[in-house]
C-alpha cells in the first residue's frame, strides 16, 4: 500500500472512534441559566457533561445577549445568575 493510503486508514479510523466516543459518552445535564445586567434579563437552556460546566456555558452564553464588548461580557460573566436550574438526563 501507498503511504497516502495508510495515513487516510488511520485519519478515518480516528474520526470514526472519536466520533463514536462522542456520540456515546452524551450530556448528562439540561441547565436553564437566567442571567441579569443593565436591567435585562436572559436564560439559556444548554446541555452538558459536568454540571458546573454546563453553567459556566449558560451565563457565557446569555451573557453574549446581555453584553456589549469585552468588558461588560467579563462583568456580566462576574455576576451570579439570577436562576440556575440544572436537570440529570
Amino acid at each position: 500500500m501507498k503511504k497516502g493510503t495508510i495515513l487516510t486508514l488511520v485519519f478515518l479510523v480516528f474520526i470514526g472512534g472519536l466520533s463514536f466516543a462522542l456520540i456515546t459518552t452524551g450530556s448528562n445535564y439540561e441547565c436553564e441559566v437566567c442571567m441579569q445586567y443593565n436591567d435585562r434579563e436572559e436564560c439559556q437552556k444548554v446541555e452538558g457533561v459536568d454540571q458546573d460546566e454546563t453553567v459556566m456555558v449558560g451565563k457565557s452564553t446569555a451573557c453574549g445577549g446581555l453584553a456589549n464588548g469585552m468588558t461588560q461580557t467579563i462583568e456580566c460573566q462576574n455576576t451570579p445568575p439570577v436562576k440556575v436550574v440544572c436537570k440529570k438526563l
